[in-house]
């Protein structure tokens, strides 16, 4: 490893200059900056994120906070770890029980282990939003809560990525369509707001359309001991006791259209001749696997990441500008699963 030492003597200064322009504690005069800058690029001189924090009484570390529930976060992450780097940052992940948030958000900001926080898996009323607040710690929230005044927040466009979805079933003729959401009131999230917003737009888009919809749920499972079946196993059964008449469904959960399309077989039923599918704010990368593949809004998860990490280390370095509140839409992923409403289809409830 290079150390500090080795970048004074190739740009033959002082290790206490060095220490002045790596850690940007003390002005030095730019033919010095740039002669120390040489060498540590020749060199391939790595600065620590701690020692750096130490010195300049400022972390440079961000911490990207979530729960310890079984949802990839990969593109969030690639995204922000990026953004992070190349500005000369380090992300870490950093996993809370729900039982005890507050407390471990506390300790992870009055330590100074991490000088900024972006916030996964966002509620309409999320204590850890209370903790970062109080600690007056600098944060993002990759979400919205149901009040969001004083905070930066980069979400999903949910209300123009329901309305595009509708209107793509709505112009193949479909009149009566089904929402497929994750419930979480049974679990410590159970203020989640993703579902909770999207159920309550896609109600509204129906309405002022005069189309016909229901929502319906998918159980969510938080304890790793309690049996579980196939996410959305038993939805077609749902539509065929409560709307049968249903001939596409928008579904915001990517593995839930796998039991549906098994369902749907179950009954001589075929997608996309018999019901429409379509995904919203998931991964393509899911449900580009179903047989066959589902046209999907997918979620813009690099882009939030990248746009979250940017915001949070300009609040960091102390910029002050307004308060950032930024939607970003999903972009559609054309796949197999819609085709024009049916005619005279047996009803899901014929048997």
């Amino acid at each position: 490893m290079v150390t500090m030492q080795q970048v004074a003597d190739r740009a033959g200064v002082s290790i206490s200059t060095v220490s002045f322009v790596v850690n940007d504690t003390k002005p030095v005069t730019a033919e010095t900056r740039e002669r120390i800058q040489r060498a540590i690029d020749e060199l391939g001189y790595r600065r620590n994120a701690l020692a750096r924090a130490l010195a300049s009484r400022r972390s440079h570390v961000i911490a990207m906070i979530h729960p310890i529930i079984d949802r990839n976060h990969y593109g969030f992450v690639e995204a922000a770890a990026g953004a992070a780097a190349a500005a000369g940052y380090n992300l870490v992940l950093w996993p809370v029980h729900s039982d005890d948030e507050a407390r471990e958000i506390t300790s992870l900001t009055t330590t100074g282990a991490a000088g900024g926080v972006l916030l996964l898996e966002v509620r309409y009323d999320d204590a850890r939003v209370r903790a970062l607040q109080e600690a007056n710690s600098p944060f993002v929230l990759i979400g919205r809560t149901g009040e969001l005044e004083g905070m930066d927040f980069v979400d999903i466009d949910f209300e123009s990525t329901v309305a595009h979805a509708i209107d793509l079933l709505a112009g193949e003729g479909h009149r009566c369509i089904g929402l497929v959401v994750e419930d979480f009131s049974a679990t410590a999230l159970a203020s989640y707001a993703p579902p909770l917003r999207v159920a309550d737009i896609f109600r509204a888009e129906m309405s002022r359309r005069d189309l016909h919809g229901e929502v319906f749920t998918v159980p969510r499972v938080l304890d790793p001991d309690a049996p579980s079946g196939t996410p959305g196993a038993g939805i077609v059964a749902q539509l065929a006791a409560t709307a049968p008449e249903t001939t596409a469904l928008v579904v915001m959960h990517a593995t839930a259209s796998f039991a549906i399309v098994h369902e749907l077989r179950a009954r001589g039923l075929v997608i996309p001749r018999d019901m429409s599918v379509v995904g919203i704010a998931v991964e393509s990368a899911v449900t580009s696997l179903v047989d066959p593949p589902v046209t999907t809004f997918e979620t813009p998860s690099r882009e939030m990441g990248r746009l979250a990490t940017e915001v949070l280390i300009a609040r960091m370095a102390g910029a002050e500008p307004g308060r950032v509140h930024r939607l970003i839409d999903c972009e559609v992923r054309p796949g197999a699963s819609v085709a024009p409403a049916p005619h005279g289809r047996r009803r899901l409830d014929a048997g």
